[in-house]
């Protein structure tokens, strides 16, 4: 049956061809503006490529503190005294590390070259979160972090950059004048991974006076989304344990936050204002898409209604002869689904396009960055289409269709004479 209805689909968009295409046109361009915001933000926030372990990481990404009998307080990076007592020995995560990014002067001895370049500072479990290709050599571990050793582990182009095709490995680099080994060459991280992406990555405790400093974001990695209850404790606990250690203090830790909702997190001061703000921008993006969804779907429905018309004459016949109303809403609704299918193929095609076009601010990396493969094609992505392709479908050809469905045979088969 679906075979017989896929045929007279294709014969319906040939016998109109000139609506078909306006059809199909203009489904294509819903579509591609719908894709280009879901595409991004499956970018931003699905497991993928050097970041595989999104779904369950889990971010602590500030500590608050505020003092009960000045009224005063005070907020930033989790500091590493802070890191150290209360937050790096959990239970309930399977890994634990910590990263920062900041810039950092690189050049060579004997050479005048002086490169500015992004450097990720890191702890051993970070090497087990990500995935990075090693082309040469391998990262430290616990040991090296606790000994504070100077190594630096280089992507493919900063090496060549650095050492102008040399051989990288086991040399040495001046970051910011102090001497660096490097111990691994990695496959260049493409700037949508914003927690791998680095041009070079060094142990946090390899800076000097690194125990007075922020030690960056929090990451845990949890065996599974069910012990976020217990990690969310784990934490709080930690919360009251410093404050019974340090009086008129409250200190507060911003997190656990999922993927998805860190960067919203950080803005706030307080943990129940961060759940309001990630609520809000719910609201606002699930507005965004309704009315990309509705607009569309409105001026389609015309299509789809003149099309219907048309077609009276034949629903009428086919009534007559005992067709179901069912059977004939099915049809239609079907028939329309292959155009708009069609239409989000190439809708689909076109949102890439754009994204590429539009990368800095859809994504919020640089013109000159690399979007991988994998990225653009998943299966969330393409399940996105089919969803996106039927309620389109539904909201543009569901009153026409209903509405043909439930014209009784004298009128249909009259329609046209009027």
């Amino acid at each position: 049956m679906l075979r017989i209805y896929y045929k007279q689909a294709i014969e319906m968009l040939k016998q109109n061809k000139f609506i078909s295409a306006i059809a199909v046109i203009g489904t294509a361009l819903a579509i591609m503006m719908i894709m280009a915001i879901i595409v991004s933000d499956n970018i931003k926030i699905i497991s993928l490529g050097a970041e595989p372990n999104r779904y369950r990481t889990y971010y602590v990404t500030r500590a608050v503190e505020r003092d009960t009998v000045k009224g005063s307080w005070g907020s930033g990076l989790v500091s590493y005294e802070r890191y150290r007592d209360y937050l790096a020995d959990l239970q309930t995560p399977e890994y634990t590390t910590v990263t920062s990014w900041s810039s950092v002067s690189v050049s060579r001895e004997g050479h005048s070259e002086t490169l500015n370049l992004g450097m990720r500072t890191t702890g051993a479990d970070y090497w087990k979160i990500y995935s990075f290709r090693f082309v040469e050599g391998k990262p430290w571990g616990e040991e090296e972090v606790q000994s504070g050793v100077k190594q630096v582990i280089l992507s493919e182009s900063t090496a060549r950059e650095v050492f102008k095709g040399e051989k990288a490995l086991g040399q040495e680099v001046l970051l910011n004048s102090v001497p660096y080994h490097v111990v691994a060459i990695v496959e260049d991280v493409s700037k949508i991974y914003d927690m791998a992406n680095s041009d070079l990555w060094i142990p946090y405790s390899s800076i000097d006076g690194y125990q007075q400093r922020g030690v960056g974001t929090l990451l845990y990695i949890l065996k599974n989304n069910e012990d976020l209850p217990a990690l969310d404790r784990e934490i709080r606990e930690a919360e009251k344990r410093y404050d019974a250690q340090h009086e008129n203090k409250v200190l507060t830790f911003r997190g656990p936050a999922k993927h998805a909702d860190y960067r919203l997190s950080e803005q706030a001061s307080e943990n129940e204002r961060a759940i309001e703000i990630i609520r809000v921008a719910r609201r606002k993006s699930l507005f965004i898409f309704l009315i990309l969804l509705l607009v569309p779907a409105i001026n389609l429905s015309g299509l789809s209604l003149s099309r219907m018309r048309k077609r009276t004459e034949e629903i009428g016949v086919r009534k007559a002869f005992g067709a179901k109303r069912h059977v004939i809403l099915i049809q239609v609704l079907f028939e329309n689904l292959i155009t708009s299918l069609l239409g989000g193929v190439i809708g689909l095609l076109l949102s890439y396009g754009i994204i590429y076009r539009m990368k800095h601010w859809l994504l919020g990396v640089s013109e000159d960055s690399f979007i991988p493969f994998n990225a653009l094609i998943s299966w969330p992505v393409l399940l996105s289409v089919v969803v996106v392709c039927i309620l389109l479908n539904l909201l543009s050809a569901g009153i026409p269709a209903y509405r043909a469905s439930r014209m009784n045979i004298v009128n249909s088969l009259t329609q046209n004479d009027k």
